[in-house]
């Protein structure tokens, strides 16, 4: 998304239709005016971003894993409020990313809210996350958008298929997210599909996609929706794959515009 204070500037907006630039003004209104309720998205895929005394407390989407989806997968577990905050701000970040990369009609607000957003002495209710700055939730999903853009695969739309490349390296990938991903593809299977699956972010699922492509390891089959709904700003390509990454960068993203080394969770 692209916000007020990006307007003017000599940074191409990555996100550059009306109705997004709208939903980036207003997310950047109720910051500063510490708004309460609900912004609804409609589109595909749409969702909701909850915002509490200015702050993206959560957002909501059919096209992105939540956290419950998350946690659900085989292996994970989350031992305190310190991960449980930290897996609520990937979550959030990545159904922001989710609705971004499809396509937005329009937005509104509502205000019942089915929750008491202040509590005694007027602090802010908290179980588990404190919520996301609005800048900075606009500022990582253009981010995210320019780091894709160039590779020209919408996670939505676009159905993979496995080429001979792609047979042969799935024969000798060890286990990890790259292998699941390839015995996903199937020729009907889409990024979304693929990370509610594998119970991993739409984000990360469409970074190691983009990067099997760049392979020839996955090719869009003719006739399967070639249709992007990503822009095509001018954007740097995508970095070779480091092995063994920490995986910081999902969580603290670096602010050159560039993909994290580890595409976990």
């Amino acid at each position: 998304m692209t916000t007020g204070a990006f307007a003017g500037s000599t940074r191409l907006p990555a996100f550059g239709r009306r109705a997004a630039q709208e939903v980036a003004r207003q997310l950047t209104t109720a910051s500063t005016v510490m708004r309460t309720g609900d912004l609804h998205i409609s589109g595909d895929p749409g969702g909701r971003i909850r915002v509490v005394r200015g702050r993206v407390l959560m957002v909501s989407t059919a096209g992105a894993p939540g956290v419950r989806e998350l946690l659900a997968r085989p292996g994970r577990t989350v031992s305190g409020d310190a991960e449980r905050r930290a897996l609520e701000q990937i979550a959030t970040l990545d159904a922001a990313f989710a609705i971004a990369a499809g396509w937005i009609d329009g937005s509104f607000w509502t205000t019942d809210i089915d929750m008491d957003p202040v509590g005694p002495g007027g602090r802010v209710l908290e179980r588990y996350f404190t919520g996301i700055e609005a800048d900075r939730l606009t500022e990582e999903t253009e981010r995210r958008l320019r780091a894709l853009a160039n590779r020209r695969v919408s996670p939505h739309r676009n159905r993979l298929a496995r080429t001979e490349q792609g047979e042969s390296l799935l024969r000798g990938c060890p286990p990890g997210q790259r292998r699941e991903i390839l015995l996903r593809v199937n020729g009907q299977h889409r990024c979304r599909d693929i990370a509610f699956a594998l119970g991993r972010g739409l984000y990360p699922v469409t970074v190691e996609v983009s990067r099997l492509l760049a392979e020839h390891a996955l090719v869009v089959p003719a006739g399967s929706d070639g249709r992007t709904a990503l822009p095509d700003p001018e954007v740097s390509r995508l970095p070779r794959r480091c092995r063994g990454a920490s995986g910081i960068n999902q969580l603290y993203p670096p602010r050159a515009q560039e993909l994290p080394d580890d595409t976990s969770p």
